[in-house]
Formats: structure tokens, sequence, C-alpha cells
């Protein structure tokens, strides 16, 4: 597993729903901004991966809710590479009120496939196999 990244957002209340409550798809939205920002730290921003003509679309998507997320809230989402499988990658996540040390809201995983601007299963390019690969 690569080291961890962390992802800040804040809790805007259109994300809430009419319990007030963090809607749960807002949380893939979340690690979707968590894995975007990872990249781009990376040096791969995602537009980047697009125009050398690859894309890493999601297969399988999965969260366990733990305690709901409010408006105004500030949202640690931290992100770690877990599997690095031929055309598959998976990204685990750990979404925490605040800090990493706060409270743990959420926990959860996304597969993705790598694939060329065709549409077909690729081995990730090199420069996306060089991020990937455990530190």
């Amino acid at each position: 597993m690569t080291a961890p990244h962390v992802s800040r957002v804040r809790v805007r209340y259109s994300e809430t729903d009419q319990m007030r409550f963090v809607y749960y798809a807002h949380h893939f939205v979340y690690y979707e901004v968590a894995r975007t920002e990872w990249l781009a730290a990376n040096a791969l921003p995602y537009d980047q991966l697009e125009a050398k003509g690859f894309a890493i679309p999601v297969l399988e998507a999965h969260c366990q809710y733990l305690s709901p997320a409010r408006y105004g809230d500030e949202l640690a989402i931290e992100l770690a590479v877990a599997l690095v499988d031929g055309l598959r990658v998976r990204f685990d996540y750990r979404t925490h009120r605040g800090s990493l040390e706060g409270e743990l809201l959420a926990s959860g995983w996304t597969t993705h496939v790598c694939m060329d601007a065709s549409g077909k299963p690729r081995r990730p390019p090199p420069e996306l196999r060089a991020i990937l690969a455990p530190s």
C-alpha cells in the first residue's frame, strides 16, 4: 500500500438530505475529489492522463457509513492505493471529521480499470505505474 494522501472537503448545504446528514452518494464524490487531488499531487493531473489517451473508470465502489457528516463539517478524506493488479487498481478511503485523528465517519474503496481512448483495457502508462508503485 502506498503512503496515504489526505484531501479536505467542507460539507456544503446542498450535499445534505432532509435529515441534515450528508446524502450517502456524496461520499463517492468526495472519493473522486481525493483521487483527482492525489493524481495532481503526484504530477499527473487527470486531464494529462486523458491527453495521453487513458482513463481509469470505476468498476466497483463500496462505502460503509459509520456516523453522519453534517453541513459545515470539515472532512479529511484519506486515500491509499491498496491494490495494483495488471489492469486494475483499488483505492481505499477513510473519511474523518476534522482531521485524521477525528471521528471516523465512513470507509470504502473503489476499483478501477485502465483503458485507452478506444475503451479497451490497457496496462497503465509508465507515468501512472510509477505513482501506483508502493513507496
